[in-house]
């Protein structure tokens, strides 16, 4: 017989699915799935002059029966938005109970006051590596090796944290030659990241171009929690990263304006974009002046290609931290460390 635990939890799923369906939108034809003309051409003509052809086929041809999975895919990037945004809601299934069960109203100010109140978006930086396979998976198993290390400690702290990597394209000299203001803090922790990364050999030293690779998660650990138990593990050479949060990490509030449905769908896909030009700033919406060559955009969209493996699992993460009594989801669709 089902419990009405397990009920309840089937019904919320459920809930969740016809919320990321609406969100999703209609099919979209084979023209539209790459977003933007310009990006679409951009895409085109670098991975058909870098002899990745095929791969350039797959996300033209993406269609309901055989998804290509890129991000530079309007379609699949909104999947890979609402992957992130289940694996979110599954931990938020227990919290949300004590507000209702399944007659939740979704749109008191008592739900969403006390909810973008109690979870944070948080931020972390792992490195600089060079535009390669390899090295990028050095960087991913490393971090996962860290919140291996950071379960094991002895903390009365009890949370969770779920997300998603990024991998954005950096390039130092461009970067070092922007005159706006908002560009010195990131200017800085790339300096930072730099020396970090060459000292580890992640990153060949005068490259100018790199690959920025940083997670972006949502979690129910207050900013008090998150020093306790992070400690100085994302501490670089010593020091915290420039302008981040005791812990060596963002820590921020959610907006208080926006509905928690709102912020958790903005969270989901914050860190999934078809970037064809370089930022010069951590402004989501600064975009930058200087297109990728394309054998840097190439070599960016089959690095995704090559490491996030189907569904996202591998660019996925969702941990437990402290009480063995929280419950402990377990992500099949997810390469973490749970």
């Amino acid at each position: 017989m089902v419990s009405s635990y397990e009920h309840h939890k089937e019904h919320r799923h459920e809930q969740y699915r016809r919320i990321l369906l609406a969100m999703a939108g209609e099919e979209r034809t084979n023209e539209e799935h790459v977003s933007g003309y310009h990006v679409r051409q951009r895409v085109k003509n670098a991975l058909t002059h870098t002899g990745n052809s095929v791969l350039w086929h797959k996300i033209k041809a993406c269609s309901r029966s055989s998804r290509c999975q890129s991000l530079w895919c309007g379609h699949c990037r909104n999947s890979a938005a609402n992957a992130v945004e289940t694996q979110i809601r599954k931990r938020l299934i227990d919290e949300e109970a004590i507000f209702g069960g399944t007659s939740l109203d979704r749109t008191s100010s008592e739900f969403n006051d006390h909810m973008n109140a109690n979870h944070r978006h948080v931020s972390g930086y792992v490195g600089v590596f060079s535009l390669d396979q390899a090295s990028v998976l050095a960087g991913l198993q490393f971090d996962r090796k860290r919140w291996k290390k950071l379960k094991e400690r002895q903390t009365d702290r009890a949370f969770w944290i779920a997300g998603n990597y990024e991998m954005e394209l950096v390039n130092y000299r461009f970067l070092v030659s922007s005159l706006n203001t908002e560009s010195k803090k990131k200017q800085k922790q790339i300096a930072q990241l730099l020396s970090y990364s060459r000292d580890m050999g992640w990153i060949n030293k005068g490259d100018n171009v790199g690959v920025l690779l940083h997670w972006h998660a949502v979690t129910n650990a207050t900013e008090e929690a998150l020093e306790d138990v992070l400690g100085d593990a994302y501490w670089v050479d010593g020091e915290r990263l420039y302008k981040t949060s005791a812990p060596g990490v963002y820590v921020q509030s959610l907006h208080s304006n926006k509905s928690f449905d709102v912020n958790i769908g903005k969270m989901a896909s914050y860190a999934l974009k078809s970037a064809t030009r370089y930022k010069h700033t951590f402004i989501g919406s600064d975009c930058g002046d200087e297109l990728m060559l394309q054998s840097e955009l190439s070599g960016l969209i089959n690095l995704y290609h090559q490491i996030q493996k189907r569904n996202w699992r591998a660019l996925l993460f969702t941990h437990t931290i402290g009480s063995r009594e929280m419950t402990v989801l377990s992500n099949k669709e997810a390469d973490s460390s749970d």
